[in-house]
């Protein structure tokens, strides 16, 4: 489930409040305090009690609310109490309300629409949470054996129709989180490690007679953070400034997942079932520049559908794996960007392949794709006016295409090149580029798609006509083919032949 704003990521950091190991310097129960309401301040909510009064060696606080508005959402969460108790030791043991309500709201898609309103209800169990550190550096242990998200009420516009609930279970959630002023702002750190999630969703609509069950569970989940700076994470845009100073890192890792989608409607059931490996996440954003990768392995997933008629369409994938790196703020000096995919040994089941080639006329090798690319980039300022926005997000200077492969069917294509860009007032930049690349296997393919009766010999006229134009064979007369594309004096060449004049 995925909320909009950060008042969820807040409200569970407030509620979990995972932090750095404990020091040796002393905390007072209403520094703890202060540090929840300085760490919600920081991240774009108010957090407001009705009452905060000293009994013995314990804080009571009672009634506190927290609140947080972003593009015309809003979050409103309860705790009935929290007691804050001096260990006599310089640490702090936090207590609370075994159940959490929020209730969020959203705007109707259109102007004028009704807006829907949902409550959540969190609930946990023996949590234990002790504090230490000290007020400018503050700390948590916390473990939690079970904490739950429950979808308690919906309403809308459809809500006599449409119904909707959802579950959402961790287990055995251990860690540190740890907050900290520093010159530019509030930072976090966090290390936490959560045995198991499970996660299940129900729709379904009476109107249309369509219902939908979704359930996942994931094991082995970890995440760490480093540096976050709290005021990014709030629902306004962060100003540019912050950006360009800000060092974080924040690294998340799962062992294995499981799902299963149920979809009824007037055709009958759909149901897609899978399991996924190891899997990861990562972002770093340093000098105004983030990075950001993941990765995943082991996917298989079986399909059955009443539109099909085959049963058990499986479809399986070793990898796949993406890289992106760009620049977050304006620049007025070219910044690095990049950007990666890969897709290693995706294979289709028999029953999948029969469906198109019954006589088995195309080879059934699995598909790879990959692409991996960089370059540099002037990131222009974002504008609210429509007319004072640039014509392009960034004026492009280099683009550097490291490698591109695909795979499929028996056929390969590859492919390199560099790439610059001259500014052009007011227009689009001119490009001027070389890239190589070969293409291996491509007749063998047209022949087999014509066999297995997928295409007529006449509609593979042309595209032997164009890669003709653009290729040269190769000269040991295999089933390969090369081509070095150019652009340059704005025009398009390949092979040095002249095919387009862009002016």
């Amino acid at each position: 489930m995925t909320f909009h704003s950060t008042t969820s990521v807040s409200t569970l950091a407030l509620m979990v409040a995972l932090g750095a190991a404990p020091s040796f310097a002393d905390v007072t129960p209403e520094e703890v305090w202060q540090n929840w309401q300085d760490s919600s301040t920081a991240m774009g909510q108010a957090m407001v009690a009705a009452s905060a009064t000293r009994d013995g060696d314990a804080l009571v606080i009672t009634d506190i609310t927290i609140a947080s508005a972003a593009e015309g959402v809003t979050v409103e969460g309860t705790i009935a109490n929290l007691t804050m108790t001096d260990q006599g030791d310089g640490t702090v043991m936090v207590t609370m309300s075994p159940e959490f309500p929020m209730k969020m709201r959203v705007p109707g898609v259109a102007t004028g629409a009704p807006e829907a309103e949902m409550t959540f209800l969190f609930s946990q169990q023996d949590l234990t949470m002790l504090a230490s550190g000290t007020a400018d550096a503050m700390s948590y242990d916390v473990a939690a054996p079970q904490i739950t998200l429950t979808l308690d009420s919906a309403g809308g516009p459809n809500a006599d129709t449409a119904k909707f609930t959802l579950d959402a279970t961790l287990n055995d959630l251990s860690g540190s989180y740890g907050t900290k002023v520093t010159d530019k702002g509030m930072v976090m750190d966090s290390d936490i490690a959560i045995a198991g999630v499970a996660f299940a969703m129900v729709g379904s609509d009476t109107a249309k007679g369509s219902e939908m069950r979704i359930t996942a569970s994931m094991e082995g989940l970890t995440s760490k953070t480093a540096g976050s700076l709290l005021n990014a994470m709030s629902g306004a845009i962060a100003a540019p400034e912050l950006l360009a100073n800000m060092q974080s890192t924040s690294d998340m890792a799962t062992q294995s997942t499981q799902f299963d989608v149920e979809i009824v409607d007037e055709t009958g059931p759909t149901t897609i079932a899978g399991t996924m490996g190891p899997g990861t996440v990562s972002a770093n954003v340093s000098g105004g520049v983030m990075d950001y990768a993941g990765t995943q392995t082991a996917l298989a997933m079986t399909i059955n559908s009443p539109s099909v008629p085959l049963p058990d369409l499986t479809l399986t994938m070793e990898s796949t794996d993406f890289g992106l790196k760009m620049p977050l703020v304006p620049s007025d000096v070219a910044l690095p960007f990049a950007f990666s995919a890969n897709l290693k040994n995706l294979a289709l089941s028999d029953q999948l392949w029969a469906m198109f080639d019954p006589t088995a006329q195309l080879p059934r090798d699995p598909i790879n794709f990959a692409i991996d690319a960089e370059g540099m980039a002037k990131p222009n300022a974002i504008s609210t006016d429509p007319a004072a926005a640039p014509m392009m997000p960034a004026e492009l200077e280099t683009l550097n295409l490291k490698q591109l492969r695909l795979s499929l069917a028996g056929a390969e294509l590859q492919g390199a090149g560099t790439s610059t860009f001259e500014a052009v007032d007011g227009g689009l930049p001119n490009p001027n580029a070389k890239l190589d690349f070969t293409l291996t296997g491509a007749n063998g393919l047209m022949d087999k798609l014509v066999a297995a009766g997928l295409l007529s010999p006449d509609m593979l006229t042309m595209p032997r006509m164009m890669l003709a134009m653009v290729a040269s064979p190769a000269p040991d007369g295999s089933d390969a083919y090369s081509s070095a594309i150019e652009i340059k004096d704005k025009a398009i060449f390949a092979n040095g032949q002249k095919l387009h004049q862009m002016e």
